[in-house]
């Protein structure tokens, strides 16, 4: 105790003995990020995989292609602001703000024909297959400075803190088949809307390693590498459906967690996992497993900083 006693006392001596204009620290920073949401692009890869086993190679023989190729996100460009109050030359803490915004929409189409004395075309589309992430959170960290130069130095830190994130899913789709044999035209389309929503917030971590360069007095800039730890669990939701000729909508609240699903065709079979918040019916007998939106992941970044 006597000892810890003694290097908080030494902490605020240096503090006092720092210039009065030097003590706190303002950062702004962006940078680029590379996410872990795997189970989140699952969205995706379960899509993509549901498109292979029913539409793609049934369709094997056939005249046609289909870009069965939707997004994913694996990055996002985030932005922060840090305060930073000086407790030594070497030793600092902080505050810490910030936040990013992600969005990926693409909008696919393929057809597939065959027919010699007959035409029968089937087309599938997606108007748009749309994901978005968002995210921010505050953290507190502590940092160790060290001088290389007269005006670089490198610098080491910790932050931990509470996030939260939310994303949106949005699918539009439709498979068209048009069957013509002499006189006879048959038409038929079939379609849907799905949207869903989810948010979860928890405990985020961060190590950080930085090279600073003055260049003045009180400014300068940095670039930090550093990595993230936040696993957020327990992320709730709402959705709703539409189909082509089935009036009215089907709406649902619930915990987001990956269903299992098996296909099984004449010509294949497949297990499909598929991240969902929908558990009406038969459909909560087939949980596999929790959620995670996982934010966890490597960053590059920029900044600026102004000492006063």
């Amino acid at each position: 105790m006597k000892k810890t006693g003694r290097t908080i006392l030494l902490l605020m001596m240096g503090a006092v003995l720092l210039p009065a204009k030097e003590r706190f620290q303002v950062e702004i920073y962006g940078g680029l990020s590379y996410l872990a949401l795997s189970d989140f692009n699952l969205l995706a890869k379960s899509e993509e995989r549901t498109n292979d086993i029913l539409f793609v190679q049934r369709l094997l023989g056939w005249n046609g292609y289909f870009t069965n190729d939707l997004p994913e996100i694996r990055s996002a460009i985030p932005a922060g602001l840090r305060i930073k109050y000086r407790l030594s030359e070497s030793l600092a803490v902080s505050v810490d703000l910030e936040g990013f915004r992600r969005t990926r929409d693409v909008t696919i189409s393929g057809t597939f024909n065959v027919g010699d004395t007959y035409s029968l075309t089937q087309t599938k589309t997606y108007d748009p297959f749309r994901l978005e992430v968002r995210g921010w959170a505050v953290m507190g960290g502590l940092h160790y400075r060290r001088a290389v130069g007269r005006s670089t130095s490198v610098e080491a830190g910790a932050a931990a803190g509470w996030a939260r994130s939310s994303f949106d899913f949005r699918s539009s789709w439709a498979v068209a088949i048009d069957l013509i044999s002499g006189s006879f035209v048959h038409n038929s389309i079939d379609g849907g809307l799905i949207e869903e929503s989810g948010t979860g917030n928890g405990f985020a971590a961060k190590a950080m390693l930085r090279l600073n360069r003055a260049l003045g007095r009180r400014f300068g800039f940095y670039v930090e590498a550093a990595g993230i730890y936040c696993p957020l669990k327990s992320v709730r939701g709402s959705g709703r459906e539409t189909r082509l000729g089935i009036p009215g909508e089907t709406t649902w609240e619930g915990e987001w967690g990956i269903k299992k699903e098996e296909i099984r065709t004449t010509w294949d079979s497949a297990t499909v996992f598929v991240p969902t918040n929908y558990w009406g019916g038969w459909a909560g007998a087939r949980r596999d497993r929790d959620f995670v939106l996982d934010l966890s992941g490597a960053r590059l970044s920029l900044g600026l900083y102004l000492s006063f």
